[in-house]
């Protein structure tokens, strides 16, 4: 039902953000810069973006591309969609998490915090692999894992080359709109 899901997800957030103010922000007294919320540029944000989604889209091509026609490995049950056939979940709270609760929440927990945290540790290789690895494990998704680490790299590379989250805040928002938004109008052709 949209309550569990609701409180369910809500816990998963907690649980990023408090980690994040705990160890970022209440130990280490870094500040709101530290963690890359500082304003950048609105129309670099717009090009990053759309080079971006280019880049993410093509990998994520290339990937089911090869993973269903060489290696002849089905793409599993898209656990969102069962969400919404079930009707575990509406369609509006789905948009609004995904299209922006997550990416905020996501961006400041991966990029802002263990990217900075590993990339000051061992450098921006470390950061950048160890970022993206814990982004495409933290989405249990075994199938997606591949495209999801990309993801993560492009992401934390975006982040920094601009020092700041939000040019990654929002390609990480478009992206996941078009993705459920792509959805939404498969679900609807099959309902019809």
């Amino acid at each position: 039902t949209n309550i569990s899901f609701s409180v369910l997800y809500s816990i998963q957030v907690l649980l990023m953000v408090g980690t994040v103010w705990f160890f970022a922000i209440y130990w280490r007294r870094s500040t709101h810069r530290d963690l890359g919320l500082t304003y950048y540029s609105f129309i670099k944000t717009m090009w990053y973006s759309f080079l971006a989604l280019l880049v993410i889209l093509g990998i994520n091509f290339v990937y089911v591309f090869i993973v269903t026609n060489f290696l002849k490995i089905a793409p599993p049950e898209n656990k969102i969609a069962e969400l919404l056939i079930n009707k575990s979940v509406s369609s509006i709270i789905l948009l609004v998490v995904v299209s922006l609760i997550a990416p905020i929440c996501e961006e400041i927990f991966f990029r802002g915090f263990i990217f900075q945290a590993f990339k000051k540790k061992w450098g921006v290789f470390a950061g950048l692999f160890i970022s993206s690895f814990l982004f495409s494990a933290a989405h249990l998704e075994l199938y997606n894992f591949m495209p999801l680490f990309a993801i993560g790299w492009v992401l934390a590379y975006i982040f920094q080359k601009t020092k700041s989250l939000f040019p990654v805040i929002f390609l990480h928002a478009v992206y996941n709109l078009l993705m459920i938004l792509l959805l939404l109008s498969q679900l609807k052709e099959i309902a019809i």
